[in-house]
């Protein structure tokens, strides 16, 4: 995960395009790996959506690495420092792609529009999902708006400042209210989800992460308004309930039985011990069984292991659909959770499971964690090398360790 954050010893060539990019300060690469799509994804991006959910990882860190505090803190005054710059409303964008000259021919159909990049301004730069880890804008074609990203990157920040608040500051106060105020102003409408899908859709990830930020922020700097919103937000959400299954849709536009794993990813990010969104609340649970239930009939590698491996959604033909690091993970930490708050051992073994078998599939035992692995071998697959995965299993580890505590606690 480090080696990603303010990776400014790192560049970017990429040859068919005539781009060379040198990751600024408080950049997150989804990815340090260059790669060129053949057959490994090019992720050496700043997303929006990963960099929140490695910043909320920070103080994980600190914690297994005492000895890179200073790097840390630092990295967080840079994090916001390019956050505040990325999405200055007075910022322009360019009146034209300035990769048209250098693009191969054949490689301009991926480029950007001249007249999407010459319409950034205002608070266009925040329904970007995604930056040159430079701080300039995203050249390449890309799906938008997405609306995810503030509202995991206020609530991620804050719960920073809570467990760090040598880390407070002005610049973090106002990006903050930046994002607050955006994810106001966008709350509810339809955008495009997690996974980089279309159409635009109100998915329950999105909305749940807005509904977080919003509750959070409530209390925090004593808006009447927020709460407001996020308990319309609460209302809007139900509709998303599914009878099939008793768990949550992955949009307010799904059809019945249409589940994705990102809501539970959604639910694990905002934390909650109660209320309809909580780690353990019955529609949380409902979710998680009945994907647990369509990933075991789906992926063959889940015929020889004991826990099931989770992938996206049934559907997913992403690198041919595979089971995810981050999702399985993520699946493993709410289940350490709901050990940790309630003694469940039913949920604590299931956890364990999930972690043994990342443990099986990592291709190595002090390496990066990859974004997937094959559906059938468990070998890794896609990106070889990504962040959110990184970040994705301290949290599992740190829930881990929350709940063997508390179990021995309680004996």
């Amino acid at each position: 995960m480090r080696n990603a954050c303010s990776a400014t010893h790192l560049s970017r060539h990429r040859p068919g395009f005539g781009w060379v990019v040198r990751p600024a300060p408080g950049s997150v690469l989804a990815s340090p790996r260059v790669a060129e799509w053949n057959p490994e994804p090019d992720y050496f991006h700043h997303w929006v959506r990963d960099a929140a959910i490695v910043l909320k990882a920070v103080p994980l860190a600190i914690e297994a690495d005492p000895a890179a505090r200073g790097f840390w803190l630092q990295f967080i005054a840079d994090f916001v420092n390019f956050a505040l710059t990325t999405t200055d409303p007075n910022r322009k964008g360019p009146a034209s792609n300035p990769l048209n000259l250098s693009a191969r021919p054949g490689l301009q159909q991926y480029l950007r529009p001249d007249a999407e990049l010459a319409a950034l301004t205002g608070a266009a730069w925040l329904e970007e999902p995604r930056f040159a880890p430079d701080g300039g804008p995203d050249l390449e074609r890309w799906s938008r708006p997405q609306d995810d990203g503030p509202a995991l990157r206020a609530s991620a920040l804050m719960a920073v400042l809570d467990a760090l608040p040598e880390a407070a500051s002005p610049q973090a106060e106002a990006l903050i209210a930046r994002d607050i105020d955006h994810t106001l102003r966008t709350v509810g409408r339809a955008s495009i989800g997690p996974w980089e899908e279309e159409p635009p859709r109100r998915t329950t990830f999105t909305l749940i992460a807005q509904w977080d930020t919003l509750s959070r922020a409530a209390g925090r700097l004593q808006r009447r308004e927020l709460q407001d919103a996020a308990d319309r937000l609460t209302e809007l959400i139900q509709t998303a309930a599914d009878t099939t299954t008793g768990g949550w849709r992955e949009s307010l536009e799904a059809p019945e039985g249409r589940l994705d794993s990102s809501t539970c990813l959604a639910i694990l990010h905002a934390g909650r011990s109660d209320g309809p969104f909580a780690l353990n609340a019955p529609r949380t649970r409902a979710t998680m069984a009945a994907l647990e239930a369509q990933f075991d009939g789906l992926y063959p590698i889940n015929r020889t292991t004991t826990a099931t491996a989770i992938g996206r959604w049934t559907e997913d033909a992403y690198f041919d659909g595979n089971p995810w690091f981050p999702t399985t993970l993520g699946f493993a930490s709410i289940c350490y959770l709901i050990a940790a708050e309630t003694g469940d051992m039913q949920a604590l073994e299931k956890a364990e499971g999930w972690m043994a078998l990342i443990e099986h599939v990592a291709p190595h035992p002090e390496g990066p964690l990859p974004e997937q692995f094959d559906r059938s071998t468990g070998a890794p697959t896609s990106c070889l090398d990504l962040t959110w995965s990184a970040a994705a299993f301290l949290e599992a580890a740190d829930a881990r360790d929350r709940a063997l505590q508390a179990m021995a606690g309680a004996r």
